[in-house]
């Protein structure tokens, strides 16, 4: 109630604030959107979209999908280790990319065709009419993964007038971009485009080691369309694309240089990009190979049945190929060997609606939709010849002295060496190369969905929405094909490390004198004789002991060191389907909208809504899959738990079991989104005000956050977050030419619920339990990743000449200071200050030039971060894009 009070006061103050001018009816800018899936104005759609025109686009130079987050304040994409591994966020509210199980929050759709991978919408923008950027739960009209939101790209269609346009452009990085289309009649009621790019440039990030520079472009796109309009009330509309991108990216930066950093650099030879900062250079061995085909086919038809009533179709079928090796460790040496993976996915979808109007009384739209994607993923994480050298002194006991005062790690001492003795391993059985994992799993993803929506005018003024939807995924996975030769990672560092204890505790004290502690007889006498002693010692062993405290016992147990510094990564896999695990979910539920929109005057509407948004489970399709945890015990007593034979037995312990850590890794619930939202909506002859103040609700929302060594996947209970966004444009009557934009959103947003967070290992919330494993309780604390405020400011001249028309234009883009991510130190952040920039003229006879510039003041933030892989205490981050600036050159004809 507190919050809705809230978010009552705000919306009656941006009511206020929208009302003040209303002032001279004049010609207004009509801008038409698909918002409700059925043409309307932005000014009469009484939700929060932001609409993004061709000319601002091209002016802005906006070349994919990454740059429109410059241009639209309240949206964020950013990039990880991949060029197709991008996260579109919406009100802070994102995920998806890195784990191909995990769908993304933020829906988003090309010419009405929903794109499932957020890598198949990246390709460079051609032939844009414009974006819409819808912001709230849309699963009523929209469905699968719009919890968050919707982003609706829409080219243009085939003209029946020839025309067409070319384009050139030059930039710093040796970048070259060509683009162009092409349209026209081919018969009376045949209309045709044409259209394609060629985009290069070189990697901004220099490699200092043999593996190329990173951050390079190198990708083309082809898109041909017809229109068929046989008669006036049919409309055929057929769409073929393809796109390629083969580019080595992304490189990172070591925000943190942890204590193996010098190991690495001064002993083992190797290079880091520690202590390099923003001058974008690494060091790395293996040239990051990214190869993306994307291509399909849609047919869109369009039949007006009548003046008042519209069926439409859209069929569409997609072909995704996406296959990644890159360099895991992000140094020169050989720690990962091999480290690919790839997704094949092939996705049908058919959505079917009737919309028209009831004597202009009432407007609806009916339909449905269905998507049926099969994914298959491929994946190898393969020790290199440098991994065994590199944890041997990593985990040494004692030290050589190569020079006067300086000592090394002695590698004869290492605890792994030790425990393969113990364990009766040959040696060089761990860490070999060629040791690691690889598998294959096959997913299934069959969503239906039925909807409908009215707005039914109550008066003149009253208008009463009303949309419900049924939605129902099924999704099956296979994951059986797995090959593993990685035994250190199967081992129980609890039971191997008890010895080590009893030795260290019971040996030391006079009163036990004479027994062995690795003799099990002995051992068992003393049991017998001291039970609550041992009982003491043996709860050191697993870090629940009061008796002997150590926080997580790496002092009772000095093995769980290596437990707690991620050098157990890939642990064992336990194959599904299984006799306790279907490898099945079925997901159902009603998402629905309710609004209320009124119009004050004919230039004035607010608005109230209430809207609920639903995506499906999610499934963790990594090395790291886990079954949940209330099924080890039935998988362990079914004898197919771990049944890998990585140590020549059916069903194993392993560490992660013994410290009761090994579970909920397997699958995130269904994601639930629930919005208030108060809006006000004014357009005049000095342009437009819309305010929107929302108070919002997510529920189990689907986590998945790379750890180091694998990903941790699991639902935040409950978040929420009360926001305020606007959206200005200005032309001053006072300086004709001039437009002024003004937007922005602030957010406050906290976890009401997430036990079992990933956090920063050894943090007061990873401790609390007294296991450090990186897992802790956030409830209560703030979302990390969501800037407190972020905004645009902008402006744009024109002025008309005999010859045509120039023009100069500015962004300034900022983002409040906000920590990097819950897993990640406190002391990594992120604050955005960027100003981008273009001058340009346009000619009576079709020729355009334009000069441009992105992060002109050479603005140095991080978008993401990661511990690094295999290295305890390092953190990796990446950086955003430096100064970048070009000439582009256009002829329209």
């Amino acid at each position: 109630m507190k919050r809705f009070s809230r978010a009552a006061v705000l919306g009656a103050t941006a009511l206020a604030a929208g009302l003040v001018g209303t002032a001279a009816q004049a010609q207004v800018e009509i801008i038409t959107v698909t918002a409700q899936k059925r043409e309307q104005t932005l000014q009469e759609v009484p939700i929060a979209v932001t609409v993004v025109q061709a000319e601002t686009l091209q002016n802005a130079q906006i070349v994919d999908a990454l740059d429109l987050q410059s241009v639209v304040p309240t949206l964020r994409v950013s990039q990880l280790e991949r060029s197709s591994n991008a996260t579109f966020i919406i009100r802070g509210q994102g995920n998806g990319a890195n784990n191909p199980g995990i769908e993304p929050s933020v829906a988003v759709y090309i010419d009405g065709v929903f794109r499932a991978r957020a890598g198949t919408a990246l390709s460079d923008l051609m032939d844009i009419e414009r974006v819409e950027v819808l912001r709230g739960p849309q699963s009523t009209l929209f469905g699968k993964n719009a919890t968050a939101g919707v982003v609706s790209i829409i080219t243009q269609e085939p003209q029946f007038e020839f025309g067409g346009l070319v384009e050139a452009t030059v930039g710093n990085f040796n970048q070259r971009l060509v683009r162009g289309s092409f349209t026209g009649p081919l018969s009376e009621n045949v209309a045709f485009s044409l259209s394609g790019s060629r985009n290069l440039r070189d990697g901004y990030y220099e490699n200092d080691g043999p593996g190329g520079d990173f951050n390079e472009r190198d990708r083309w796109a082809v898109r041909g369309q017809l229109l068929f309009t046989p008669s006036e009330n049919l409309s055929l509309r057929l769409i073929a694309d393809w796109d390629e991108i083969d580019e080595q990216c992304c490189g990172t930066d070591r925000a943190i240089d942890g204590a193996t950093a010098p190991l690495i650099r001064n002993v083992l030879g190797g290079q880091t990009s520690a202590g390099t900062g923003f001058n974008y250079r690494i060091a790395t061995d293996v040239a990051n190979e990214n190869q993306i085909e994307n291509r399909g086919l849609s047919l869109q038809a369009d039949w007006n049945l009548n003046d008042n009533l519209t069926l439409s179709s859209i069929t569409s079928y997609r072909l995704y190929d996406d296959f990644v090796d890159f360099d895991g460790d992000f140094i020169t040496l050989a720690l990962l060997g091999e480290n690919t993976r790839g997704l094949d996915v092939g996705t049908f979808t058919q959505e079917l609606r009737l919309a028209g109007d009831w004597n202009n009384r009432a407007f609806f739209v009916f339909g449905a939709f269905y998507s049926d994607e099969d994914m298959t993923v491929t994946d190898s994480r393969i020790y290199g010849a440098d991994a065994r050298a590199y944890v041997d002194l990593l985990t040494a006991s004692g030290t050589i002295q190569v020079a006067p005062g300086v000592f090394i790690p002695d590698a004869s001492t290492s605890a792994i060496t030790a425990i393969e003795a113990a364990t009766g391993f040959p040696a060089g059985s761990f860490y070999a190369p060629g040791g690691g994992t690889r598998f294959t799993v096959d997913q299934s993803d069959r969503q239906f969905q039925v909807f409908g929506q009215v707005d039914f005018n109550i008066t003149d003024r009253l208008t009463l929405t009303a949309g419900l939807a049924y939605f129902r995924s099924e999704k099956e996975v296979d994951f059986t094909n797995i090959v593993r030769t990685n035994p250190f990672s199967d081992l129980n560092l609890v039971a191997v490390g008890q010895p080590l204890i009893l030795a260290g505790l019971i040996g030391a004290n006079p009163l036990f004198t004479g027994t062995n502690p690795q003799d099990p007889v002995q051992v068992g006498a003393f049991a017998a004789a001291n039970p609550a002693v041992f009982a003491a010692l043996q709860a050191a062993a697993t870090g629940a002991s009061t008796v002997f405290p150590s926080s997580g016992a790496p002092l009772a147990n000095p093995l769980l060191t290596l437990f707690e510094s991620g050098l157990q990564p890939l642990g064992a896999i336990t194959p599904f389907p299984n006799s306790v695990e279907n490898g099945r979910t079925e997901d159902s539920d009603w998402p629905y909208t309710l609004r209320l929109a009124y119009d004050l005057t004919d230039n004035v509407n607010v608005y109230a809504s209430f809207a609920r948004g639903f995506k499906a489970s999610s499934w963790n399709l990594t090395a790291d899959t886990r079954p949940n945890t209330a099924d080890v015990a039935a998988l362990r007593a079914a004898g197919e738990l771990a049944a890998d034979n990585a140590l020549g037995q059916p069903t194993i312990i392993n560490t992660a079991e013994a410290l009761g850590v090994a579970g909920n890794q397997r699958f995130a619930r269904p994601e639930i989104t629930e919005t208030f939202e108060i809006g006000i909506k004014s357009q005049f002859s000095w342009g437009f005000l819309n305010v929107a103040v929302f108070d919002q609700t997510i529920t189990d929302f689907q986590s998945s956050i790379f750890q180091g060594a694998g990903f941790a996947v699991v639902n935040a209970g409950e978040q929420s977050a009360l926001g305020l966004e606007f959206d200005a444009s200005i032309r001053p009557s006072a300086i004709p030419g001039l437009t002024l934009n003004l937007s922005g959103i602030w957010m406050d947003a906290e976890y009401d619920s997430f036990p079992g967070a990933p956090v920063v290992r050894g943090s007061p919330e990873d401790l609390a339990d007294g296991v450090p494993d990186g897992i802790g309780d956030l409830s209560g604390a703030t979302v990390a990743g969501i800037p407190e405020f972020s905004g645009s400011f902008g402006f744009q001249y024109a002025r008309d000449f005999d010859f045509g028309e120039a023009f100069v234009r500015a962004d300034y883009q900022y983002a409040s200071e906000t920590g990097l991510g819950d897993s990640l130190p406190a002391s990594l952040t992120r604050e955005v200050s960027t100003v981008n920039a273009s001058v340009g003229v346009n000619l009576n006879n079709g020729l355009e030039a334009l000069l441009w510039g992105r992060n002109l003041n050479g603005d140095e933030y991080y978008t993401a971060g990661f511990p690094t892989t295999l290295q305890p205490g390092s953190i990796s981050t990446y950086a955003n894009q430096p100064r970048t600036y070009g000439l582009t050159l256009r002829a329209r004809f």
